[in-house]
């Protein structure tokens, strides 16, 4: 640029302000074309679309675009004044070289920060809230985090490195400092991997009803990063790590459809007609109108009981919420119909014979002893030893 200004034939005074005045223009006129053709254009295009994605992404990079170019042409300027003064002032040049180098890194992280954050926002917002887990929405404003600080760091180090200082120790650092955090935090890590693959896979959502590895029924009230909450029908919270909860067996009673059997098991007594008792469960059965048709209402003989014959009837609900509902109204149907119809719901009970004292066998008399005579009066002559001598 120099060289093309020497051959105007004006002092050298003049053809400073020239070049400065050209700069100066060539900056406005780069920043106006800027505007016209990303921002005006590309916004009428952009609203054209189904989706404002494209819009919030223009919004984010209009105030760094803008900066950018005027950092170009500043440092454009500066160059011209360092080449004009023949390095008579190095060491300012320098310095403000470095000072914009730092500026203009500075604007390029906020410019991949800003558009991340646009699109993260737009993914909360229209894709996150339509799902039926609150894990997304948590992770959307981890991942903006994230993001800002690996950014904020590689620009930190790219600052350092072209200032001569030497960034390996610190990047050394930055690693062992890592490696102590995640295992100091592994099982934070771990349930945060849960949730995420919780997310992914979807083996529960909110509002389906579950039945825990305990054998725990309850609500799925809320899937979170660190863990998973549980509603009760005692309405009490149960809060389960997600690295626990992919360890156990979950139940899903919601999953893939709502349907649910409904088992109601009696006993009748042993002089009961089991066509009478079949017909009369599976009627009931039939006029509840929380039961469905299909499938159709079974009946089962299930065993021969110590005090009864023990059946069960089964039919199927529409929700798994109507459960609890429907056995307890056909429990009073069955209950009240067989009262109608005379069958018998015994009670446990047992069979006691007592057998009289005159029907008892007399054990029979054992066997007379043989023993020689005793006396039982008078003195017994034993003989004397010296009797017994002669």
């Amino acid at each position: 640029m120099v060289e093309l200004l020497n051959r105007i034939p004006v002092s050298s005074e003049l053809q400073t302000v020239i070049g400065l005045s050209a700069i100066v223009l060539a900056t406005l006129l780069i920043a106006w074309l800027v505007r016209a053709v990303l921002f005006v254009l590309a916004r009428r295009l952009a609203a054209q679309t189904r989706t404002d994605l494209d819009d919030r992404l223009l919004s984010a990079c209009r105030k760094p675009v803008y900066y950018l170019v005027y950092l170009i042409g500043l440092v454009a300027l500066l160059n011209y004044l360092e080449e004009v003064s023949a390095g008579s002032v190095p060491a300012v040049f320098r310095y403000v070289d470095f000072a914009l180098y730092a500026v203009g890194v500075i604007l390029v992280a906020r410019l991949i920060i800003g558009l991340a954050a646009a699109a993260l926002a737009w993914y909360g917002e229209n894709i996150a809230a339509r799902t039926d887990t609150t894990v997304d929405d948590e992770f959307v404003p981890l991942i903006d985090r994230a993001i800002k600080v690996i950014v904020y760091v590689l620009s930190l180090l790219i600052i350092l490195d072209h200032f001569g200082v030497d960034i390996k120790g610190l990047v050394a650092i930055l690693g062992v400092g890592s490696l102590a955090i995640a295992l100091a935090a592994q099982e934070t890590i771990a349930n945060m991997i849960g949730g995420f693959v919780i997310m992914i896979d979807r083996p529960f959502r909110v509002g389906d009803r579950v039945r825990l590895g305990d054998g725990t029924i309850c609500i799925v009230n809320q899937i979170g990063i660190r863990s998973s909450k549980f509603r009760t029908f005692d309405n009490t919270l149960v809060i389960i790590p997600n690295a626990d909860l992919m360890k156990s067996t979950v139940h899903n009673l919601t999953y893939p459809h709502p349907r649910l059997r409904v088992q109601i098991d009696v006993g009748v007594g042993y002089d009961s007609d089991m066509a009478l008792v079949r017909r009369v469960m599976l009627e009931e059965a039939g006029l509840h109108p929380i039961v469905i048709d299909d499938p159709e209402p079974s009946f089962y003989f299930l065993e021969f009981g110590d005090s009864s014959l023990n059946v069960s009837m089964r039919c199927w609900v529409a929700d798994v919420s109507q459960q609890f509902q429907a056995a307890s109204e056909l429990r009073e149907q069955v209950l009240s119909r067989f009262r109608t119809e005379g069958i018998e719901i015994p009670f446990p009970q047992r069979v006691i014979t007592m057998v009289p004292d005159s029907e008892k066998q007399t054990p029979a008399p054992s066997a007379p002893t043989s023993s020689a005579a005793i006396p039982t009066s008078g003195g017994c002559d034993f003989p004397d030893s010296a009797d017994e001598g002669d």
